[in-house]
């Protein structure tokens, strides 16, 4: 996925109308990060509930609502990207490639939390929290969309015991926890196939969750180490000065 950037310095046109981008975007980051989340959970609820009919078109059109906010937003930084519009596409890709596959609307939640002012700038620290930030909230998108394919493959397949969307989720976390209980599983071709691109994604997000922890623990080993360091050279120090 390809994340905002930060405008080229050395194209001071370009820069200067990236900026204004990148302001816009941090005024409306909050604001389409919740109507990202809305629009993923009234989509996951309209797919796992038997909903009236009434209900479903009100959800739908709370979607449709949203989309279009989402696509007038990027026409707004377009306008504003004005001599830096093919950098503009080139750097927010994802943004133009969701607004034409509906499937991909829930994964514009990572796209936002980017783009919040309070992950963008600042230490070490925040930047490595926007990343667990990040990769969270990628597992949890990753299992749903797995979980949602194989319930749709497996649900009128003969013998198949992932019938509900309820059981294909439990399935999910399961499989990318290395859990695997054993007792749902994908019988299709398909279903085994996804399966398969589950437990890949599980064993990177492991690796990538485990290496951010271990980051984390040695830049605060580290710091205590200094601090200790400098509390013992004060104490050294003072009995010299009496």
């Amino acid at each position: 996925m390809m994340m905002p950037s930060a405008p080229h310095p050395a194209s001071p046109r370009p820069s200067t109308d990236l900026t204004r981008v990148v302001q816009w975007e941090d005024r409306t980051a909050w604001f389409l990060f919740v109507g990202a989340l809305v629009m993923f959970g009234l989509s996951t609820w309209v797919v796992s509930t038997p909903l009236p009919t009434a209900t479903v078109a009100g959800a739908l059109l709370v979607v449709f609502v949203l989309w279009m906010v989402f696509i007038a937003d990027y026409l707004v930084r377009l306008a504003l990207a004005a001599g830096a519009r093919r950098e503009f596409v080139r750097t927010r890709v994802f943004d133009l490639i969701s607004l034409a596959l509906p499937f991909l609307r829930p994964y514009l939640v990572i796209v936002y939390i980017w783009r919040l002012p309070a992950f963008r700038h600042g230490s070490a620290a925040r930047l490595r929290a926007r990343y667990m930030i990040t990769m969270i909230m990628f597992t949890l998108l990753f299992v749903y969309t797995a979980s949602w394919g194989v319930w749709l493959v497996e649900r009128s397949a003969p013998d198949a015991s992932i019938t509900s969307f309820g059981d294909a989720l439990f399935w999910g976390f399961t499989t990318i926890s290395t859990v695997g209980y054993g007792d749902l599983v994908p019988v299709t071709v398909l279903g085994r196939v996804i399966a398969v691109g589950l437990m890949m994604g599980g064993i990177a997000v492991i690796g990538v969750t485990s290496a951010t922890l271990i980051s984390a623990l040695n830049e605060s080993i580290e710091r205590r180490v200094e601090r200790n360091a400098a509390m013992k050279s004060a104490g050294e120090v003072a009995p010299d000065g009496q």
